[in-house]
């Protein structure tokens, strides 16, 4: 009995191989598995960390007007921006979207981040990202989820302008172009403040602390700067810029108040 049974059991492996190649073949005629697509752009692979890279990216499509969807790792490409006007993407609901990295076109770096990397921009406090760049010619390139496509709609918006010095107990962003590097911040009452700056260079978090406080803030060099500022619980904020950009406030040390 013991030959029979082994034979039986080899038959019965065999079909079911059969069987699921079958199946395979079946989905992969009908187009569900998009792994071509997804190797390309999406999913991660060998471009997950630097999409960029890609010689053959996936574009993000414009399903409508300003509004794009795509895997993990699309490049949406954008011409003839007004470069003192940010960009502002904001994922759909439901969808992730960590950050985005700015290169030229083809994926040439034309200005640095960290590490000489692409600049990359992460998420506001309330979800958007914000984008600077410092040529009319761009590619964003989506750092969303790798298990599903993100969507997304972009649009431009300078918002307020602070010149000299701005104050309020709200949540607030709004930009600068006087050339400065460094302001002083202060807060008293509430609770939390959080103030993320965004240059063309990326986005950075100068600070994070609970008031009170008195202190100067710091951000790369850029002739236009992007400040959202979080404030929790009304708590009440006054930034203050030089008004020479070239004689700016002394940086107060860490944890001094």
């Amino acid at each position: 009995m013991g030959p029979n049974l082994d034979g039986f059991t080899v038959l019965v492996s065999t079909l079911g191989l059969v069987v699921a190649a079958i199946i395979g073949l079946a989905y992969a005629d009908a187009g569900d598995f998009e792994l071509d697509r997804i190797g390309a752009g999406g999913g991660g692979g060998d471009y997950a960390l630097s999409p960029w890279t890609n010689p053959d990216p996936v574009v993000a499509d414009e399903s409508d007007a300003d509004t794009y969807r795509g895997p993990d790792g699309a490049v949406i490409r954008l011409t003839g921006l007004d470069v003192d006007t940010p960009i502002v993407l904001t994922p759909a609901e439901d969808t992730r979207v960590s950050a985005v990295w700015v290169t030229g076109a083809d994926g040439r770096i034309v200005t640095e981040g960290e590490g000489g990397e692409p600049p990359r921009f992460s998420t506001l406090w309330d979800g958007q990202i914000v984008i600077l760049v410092e040529q009319p010619d761009v590619e964003l390139w989506i750092d969303g989820s790798g298990d599903e496509p993100w969507e997304a709609s972009l649009r431009f918006d300078r918002g307020l302008r602070a010149d000299d010095v701005l104050s309020s107990s709200q949540t607030l962003m709004f930009t600068h172009d006087g050339g400065a590097t460094t302001a002083r911040l202060s807060a008293r009452g509430g609770d939390n403040l959080s103030i993320q700056a965004v240059t063309a260079h990326g986005s950075e978090r100068p600070l994070t602390e609970d008031s009170p406080f008195d202190r100067s803030i710091a951000w790369r060099d850029a002739p236009l700067v992007l400040f959202y500022i979080e404030s929790w619980h009304d708590t009440a904020w006054r930034i203050e810029f030089p008004t020479d950009a070239g004689s700016t406030p002394t940086p107060t040390p860490e944890g001094t108040p």
